[in-house]
């Protein structure tokens, strides 16, 4: 049985990824700063070991196959320092997904609005189909227990793409890991943070996620947003773009109404940029085998449950 550490379980995610990596049968160690009495419950339910609030470096040892950071971990984290030292595998979370899912299509939804929305109505769709997927995300989505879910069985994965630092072992970015076999890029919005100072440096982000997508892959992308479709210009030949934009709607008799090949399906608009959204799901989902018309049903019963 592979031994996984993971430091910083206060981290939501991080606390996700223990508990699903324990579930697919790894021994699994973690430790946190102030980590909560209803946390270290959960962990010890699922047979999970915390030695206690805080850092425990001597529990650190040889036979640990990998030790998982968080993206809140500091340099100078007392465990981190005894893992160095002892030759131990380390590796950011991204870097973690990413070997577990090599082996599967991988979708990275990526951008700086919209991310949520898209892959709620993936995961709706793909559920509505009974197609099995593992999912790495970010963001909380009610049709799921939590964050992560990793399985054997799954040949699809899903992942959320976020632009911000992966760990304090490097400067390099969450989006530059995941090598998408299908990319979905919504739109680029700069605002100044410590990880992106600069318009420039937000877009290169960016563009080294597209650098990063798999060979003959695809980039699923919002043809209306202008930064957008000209980084959609430069990517590899062997990489094919594909532009969405809002999907055609009207109102009949009272109720808005997608307007499609296969006919009308009654939906409810909560946002002003569902319909673009959910273009990009649909081409996602496409690509996954889910017939347009099934989803344009999916897509429909899931925006009257809202």
């Amino acid at each position: 049985m592979r031994k996984v550490h993971l430091i910083s379980v206060t981290e939501p995610i991080v606390l996700d990824l223990a508990l699903a990596i324990r579930e697919k049968g790894y021994e699994v160690t973690a430790s946190g700063k102030d980590v909560s009495e209803a946390d270290r419950l959960r962990l010890r339910s699922a047979g999970i070991v915390c030695a206690g609030d805080g850092w425990f470096p001597s529990t650190l040892t040889k036979d640990i196959h990998f030790v998982v950071l968080g993206a809140g971990v500091k340099q100078d984290n007392p465990e981190l320092q005894k893992a160095k030292e002892l030759g131990l595998l380390i590796q950011s979370i991204p870097e973690f997904i990413y070997q577990r899912t090599r082996e599967k299509t991988r979708v990275v939804v990526a951008g700086s609005r919209g991310k949520k929305s898209i892959i709620s109505m993936i995961i709706y769709a793909l559920k509505r189909q009974k197609l099995a997927f593992d999912y790495a995300l970010s963001s909380e989505i009610s049709l799921l227990p939590s964050r992560i879910g990793l399985s054997y069985q799954a040949r699809i994965a899903l992942i959320e793409g976020d632009e911000h630092a992966t760990s304090a072992l490097e400067k390099r970015f969450q989006l530059e890991f995941y090598r998408p076999h299908i990319a979905v890029l919504s739109n680029i919005q700069w605002k100044a943070t410590p990880d992106h100072a600069t318009p420039e440096a937000y877009l290169d982000t960016y563009k080294r996620f597209t650098l990063s997508i798999e060979r003959e892959g695809k980039l699923i992308f919002f043809g209306e947003d202008q930064v957008v479709s000209e980084l959609a210009q430069h990517v590899r030949e062997d990489i094919t773009a594909i532009a969405y934009e809002r999907h055609v709607a009207e109102e009949t008799e009272g109720t808005m109404q997608l307007i499609t090949r296969y006919g009308n399906y009654p939906v409810r608009i909560p946002d002003r940029f569902f319909l673009e959204n959910m273009s990009a799901a649909r081409l996602v989902c496409r690509h996954l085998g889910v017939k347009d018309s099934d989803f344009y049903q999916a897509i429909s019963e899931y925006s009257l449950s809202l």
